[in-house]
């Protein structure tokens, strides 16, 4: 017996999570001792957490990446003033989706997107959205090091076309510096490397600004009012549409991101991407603008090789200093894709529910499985950029899939499904059938007949809109139903309603456990309700004491009646546990009682909890619809153009 409570707890095994425990005696009130199984306190895991700067700085680095040396090419392929406004609105609906994500993830109560799309789509939801992740993860890790590959070896003085020299220097480069940053944990351990890395991408876009030939230029096509007027917009707008939407995508790392910050309330997520996009906006529109005015016609895709392009040895040098902070950048971005990649790898390959809901510092805490994980992704990626020296074709089809469904499709579909029932509320309210009248009671049509009228002359006709009217009113509603796609939108929310509800019963029979996100509650139903005063009695010992939580549920033997347990539940017999209370909490739900207390579920603080009693109004479902519509223009949009370009 003495052997089966020493030694450390065993491992889990590799693919199926679990929280080690290990049997420890312990003696009951009656004199009588028993072993349970109980968690060692070295077993908990805390992940690491960022100040609102850290998780700036991740966004950014998330955001900016490689893609920001071809905005000035964006501008030209939607002209001037055109690339100005665009780039504006795609930052605004940017940060108008991560905040959405987060929102509704704390509303539905999951912690990771897909299982936010699990909660209103179902599994295929939950793989769809895993997929799309990985392809744009993987996609971003790939292209990384190919600019890490064609950069670093001509910064280094190796001769053009030196293939092993290229591909030496590109293994023994991200051994030593992305391997080891990528090896960390949780996403807060990179604030400091995207710290850099912000500073870096700031100071290659004012290399840029400032050594880039505008004046001349803007001179030589007789001023910048004479360009603007005839760079308005292009015929080719789409296709700049489609690289300044997807330079923004970020939304595959929002959740872990918003999970690294300390406190993740509303206020302090919403102050994180407001300055992230802010400054990103900033960032683009600079170099975008320094870019096509120093170019013009003449913008390349990379806006550094206009600067090679150039002669003169100041210029050369300016951008080889541009080209060494963007390939310094890279070290730090990749390893942010890569946390993405290990991300959708636990919760696909990976059992267990912690596995499943992305707890990836309770998974990836053994050093075996993080280290095993990151060098999949990273040999993955590096040996297709060690052969191949062009994959621009696969990586715009992937991207272009990938970045319409996570930026902007997802985000509208999950709104319209997690607020379905609002939705459809609101509809039967502009198209349903003419309310009647409470206050006049129901007449039989046939002593109705038989009775004198009493309403007979001009109020009774003023009152009554004409027959024309209303067949004019009732064709308008019509047809305004069709052309505003309402039966797609009420067939969405439908969906999303059914599938929550159902989804929301599974999880009320699970355990509680604490959001990584935080939670929202309604303000006006957050207190937990007062416990009867005989529920209260009967819970306590009988020897007048408060009794715990345990004691209460397990005092009374199989006949001293039925088991008062949390929440006003009464369970005869002798069932109980997780799965009762769970049950208990909702049947309290439906029946219009609590709904989460302020503080419970492991002591959260009340900067986790998001107090919110503003139901959806219809400007709401408008902007979700709009994302909805926004992402199949911008992927339709981005796969003729690659069609086109092929």
């Amino acid at each position: 017996m003495a052997s089966s409570t020493s030694g450390p707890p065993p491992k889990s095994p590799f693919f199926a999570p679990s929280t080690p425990r290990k049997l420890v005696p312990i003696s009951t009130p009656g004199g009588t001792s028993r072993l349970v199984k109980v968690t060692p306190p070295n077993a908990a895991v805390r992940e690491h957490k960022s100040t609102v700067w850290g998780a700036t700085s991740n966004l950014v680095n998330a955001i900016v990446g490689a893609g920001i040396v071809g905005i000035p090419f964006a501008f030209k392929e939607t002209g001037l003033v055109a690339g100005i406004f665009l780039v504006i609105l795609c930052a605004i609906l940017t940060e108008k989706s991560l905040r959405v994500l987060i929102d509704t993830a704390k509303h539905v109560n999951v912690p990771s997107y897909e299982m936010l799309f699990e909660s209103t789509y179902g599994s295929f939801g939950f793989y769809f959205i895993s997929v799309n992740m990985l392809i744009m993860a993987y996609g971003g890790c790939l292209s990384y090091l190919m600019i890490i590959k064609d950069t670093l070896p001509v910064l280094l003085g190796t001769e053009r076309g030196d293939v092993g020299m290229e591909r030496a220097v590109l293994t023994v480069s991200t051994m030593a510096i992305i391997l080891p940053i990528s090896m960390q944990r949780d996403m807060a351990d990179l604030a400091k490397t995207s710290k850099i890395s912000v500073i870096f991408q700031c100071t290659m876009v004012l290399v840029v600004v400032l050594f880039a030939p505008v004046s001349s230029s803007v001179s030589a096509r007789g001023g910048l009012f004479e360009i603007a007027s005839h760079s308005i917009v292009e015929h080719r707008v789409f296709v700049g549409l489609g690289v300044l939407s997807f330079a923004y995508v970020c939304q595959h790392s929002a959740f872990i991101v918003a999970g690294s910050l300390d406190r993740p309330s509303g206020g302090r997520w919403a102050m994180a991407t407001g300055r992230a996009l802010g400054l990103c906006v900033v960032l683009e529109a600079a170099i975008g603008v320094a870019g096509y005015l120093a170019f013009l016609d003449d913008t390349e895709g990379d806006i550094l090789n206009n600067f090679m392009d150039l002669g003169g040895d100041g210029m050369k040098r300016a951008g080889n200093v541009a080209r060494g902070l963007m390939c310094t950048t890279m070290f730090f971005v990749y390893p942010m894709d890569s946390f993405v990649c290990r991300h959708v790898l636990v919760v696909l390959f990976f059992r267990g529910r912690r596995a499943h809901e992305g707890d990836d510092a309770s998974v990836l805490a053994r050093r075996d499985r993080r280290v095993a994980i990151t060098l999949i992704v990273y040999f993955s990626s590096l040996i297709p950029a060690l052969m191949v020296d062009n994959v621009g074709s696969v990586l715009a089809i992937t991207g272009t899939i990938g970045a319409s469904c996570l930026a902007y499709i997802g985000p509208g579909l999950i709104y319209m499904a997690v607020y379905g029932d609002k939705f459809l509320v609101k509809v039967d309210e502009v198209w349903g059938p003419p309310a009647e009248d409470e206050n006049q009671p129901p007449q039989d049509v046939e002593s109705s007949q038989l009775l004198p009228s009493t309403n007979k002359g001009s109020e009774s006709t003023k009152s009554s809109p004409s027959p024309t009217k209303t067949i004019m009113q009732g064709l308008a509603k019509d047809a305004a139903w069709y052309l505003l796609l309402m039966p797609l939108w009420c067939s969405i929310a439908e969906t999303g309603k059914k599938k929550l509800s159902d989804f929301q019963e599974k999880e009320a029979l699970k355990s509680p456990h604490i959001n990584r996100l935080g939670k929202e509650a309604r303000s006006n139903g957050m207190e937990m309700p007062p416990v009867p005063e005989e529920q209260e009695r009967r819970r306590r010992p009988r020897g007048g004491s408060s009794g715990s939580l345990s004691s209460s549920m397990t005092s009374g033997g199989a006949g001293s009646g039925p088991k008062i347990l949390p929440y006003g539940a009464v369970i005869s017999g002798g069932g109980g546990g997780n799965k009762a209370i769970g049950a208990a909490i909702l049947a309290k739900k439906r029946s219009g009682g609590d709904t989460a207390g302020k503080n419970r579920g492991g002591g959260e603080g009340e900067d986790n909890v998001d107090i919110t009693d503003v139901p959806p109004a219809w400007s709401d479902f408008c902007v979700a619809i709009f994302f909805i519509v926004f992402g199949m223009v911008a992927l339709c949009a981005g796969m003729v153009s690659i069609l086109m370009t092929n």
